[in-house]
């Protein structure tokens, strides 16, 4: 009578990445069109705000997101202290970061600071009051109106950005976009779970509160590392090196981490569901085999994007941003999106053994690695800053499979030897495009950069079915798999 648990899951998993997929090019193209109207410094200033905001929600949610996910028979009084909690220590938080927006400004060197951080605080507490209910839904395996929701929210966003950045809004567009995105997710998602299911009114119990929190504290705190690896950086940039640098270098990476978060972590996700069903051996092999196939795909996104970096750069930015550096930066910081999701598999394989505090471990001292570096060798500029950052998430993969090694006697040759063959083709393809791109120079760059992008690709093919051939007809036959799976059906039932 109607679907399994499992092809449910499987069915709303593919749902959700055609969806976010979708959102996440119409995001990209917006972000690129964005910056035509947008000075580095003001852009700079305004994410400045958004980024205190984001750690300020993100340092406090104390796995109360896990607990509801994972605890299969939580109870609605136990709903409900997790709504309390939650709610109150984040709007505690957010208003902290408001009050001192002040002196935050200063650090900054961002004395607008405090014009943005009123409405990016309301736009969280939205998102905060829409938290549980969320959960709510992924709990009853919802996945279709909740991937709605969220792909709607990031079209309302893009569209609305552009639509006040044309009309001179400056960045005050990016602001009002936010607070729409927000509203829009809270409508559609808070009315959808019945109000009994998350706020019910119950008794609150201060062991029933340490029970939530303790559950899934550890990876709360693993995860703020992470968010502080990705966001961090840019309040360093910010105060060094002012908010132009910061708004083209914050550009710069968003651009060069989206082949990482649309494709590489929503890819690696899937092959990762496979540990907790494995053991011993077989567990050991799929992670290499999943770390391999994850890279024949995010080898050539990663170093095909650093290869067209000055292209995009020429084709999409005006001087005022290019005069900042942004091609450059976005070369370098490419090698971001090649080694990250990699790390992603390796967190799940630990997650899937209960080895939770490696990856808490793992995660702090990456972070100390990261603000290291940017801190001494990032200080010399910024092109030393964005090579700071690509060295330092490849030693944190590096660390991560180190880690493996020392604790389940993995070799690392059995990771990185399959890793040369791509290596090498990724190198060849960047040295082919280097050297047709001077015959090109007379076509503008719009027009230069699809060539770039087909050329590199078409090298790419190639040398791998010369190369590597069983590995990218395996590869060719997860995608084509994957999409006869998504033809077969949308999310879970909503009803």
């Amino acid at each position: 009578m109607g679907e399994s648990l499992t092809s449910r899951t499987i069915r709303g998993a593919a749902w959700t990445l055609s969806t976010t997929l979708g959102s996440r090019v119409v995001g990209l193209l917006g972000t690129l069109l964005l910056a035509r109207y947008l000075t580095p410094a003001k852009y700079g200033e305004v994410m400045a705000a958004q980024i205190v905001t984001l750690i300020a929600f993100a340092s406090t949610t104390f796995g109360v997101g896990i607990y509801l996910i994972s605890n299969r028979d939580v109870t609605r009084a136990e709903v409900f202290h997790a709504t309390c909690w939650f709610n109150a220590i984040g709007a505690l938080a957010l208003g902290l970061v408001w009050a001192l927006s002040g002196p935050l400004g200063i650090w900054l060197e961002a004395p607008n600071l405090g014009d943005y951080m009123p409405w990016f605080v309301f736009a969280l507490l939205l998102d905060r009051i829409a938290y549980v209910p969320e959960r709510m839904l992924i709990r009853q395996l919802r996945f279709r109106w909740l991937s709605l929701a969220k792909a709607a929210g990031e079209l309302v966003f893009t569209g609305m950005s552009l639509g006040l950045a044309a009309r001179e809004f400056g960045a005050m567009s990016i602001v009002y976009a936010s607070v729409a995105r927000s509203t829009l997710r809270f409508c559609a998602i808070v009315p959808a779970v019945g109000w009994r299911e998350w706020i019910e009114p119950h008794r609150l119990h201060v062991e029933t509160l340490r029970k939530i929190i303790k559950t899934g504290v550890t990876i709360s705190i693993a995860g703020i590392a992470t968010l502080l690896q990705r966001r961090g950086d840019n309040l360093l940039v910010s105060v060094f090196f002012g908010n132009a640098t910061m708004g083209a270098y914050n550009y710069a990476y968003n651009l060069a981490d989206t082949p990482a978060v649309a494709i590489g972590e929503q890819l690696s996700d899937v092959v990762a569901a496979a540990f907790p069903h494995a053991e011993g051996a077989k567990r050991q092999t799929a992670l290499v085999r999943a770390c391999t196939m994850t890279s024949l795909i995010m080898f050539p996104l990663a170093f095909g994007l650093g290869a067209v970096a000055e292209t995009v750069a020429k084709a999409f930015f005006d001087e005022k941003w290019r005069s900042e550096g942004l091609g450059q930066m976005l070369m370098l910081l490419s090698i971001v999106s090649a080694p990250r999701p990699m790390a992603h598999i390796l967190h799940a394989y630990f997650f899937a053994t209960q080895r939770i505090r490696m990856v808490l471990v793992q995660e702090w001292v990456s972070l100390a690695l990261l603000m290291g570096a940017i801190a001494t060798l990032g200080r010399l500029d910024i092109m030393w800053t964005c090579r700071a950052v690509g060295v330092a998430f490849v030693l944190r993969t590096l660390l991560l499979m180190w880690a493996v090694r020392r604790w389940d006697g993995i070799p690392l040759r059995r990771f990185l030897v399959p890793l040369i063959r791509p290596l090498l083709v990724c190198v060849a393809m960047v040295g082919v495009i280097a050297l047709v791109r001077p015959m090109l120079g007379d076509l503008a760059p719009v027009l230069r950069l699809p060539i770039e992008i087909g050329l590199g690709a078409a090298i790419y093919l190639a040398g791998a079915l010369l190369v590597f051939r069983d590995a990218s007809r395996e590869v060719i036959g997860m995608v084509r798999s994957s999409l006869s799976g998504r033809r077969g059906g949308g999310g879970g039932s909503d009803s």
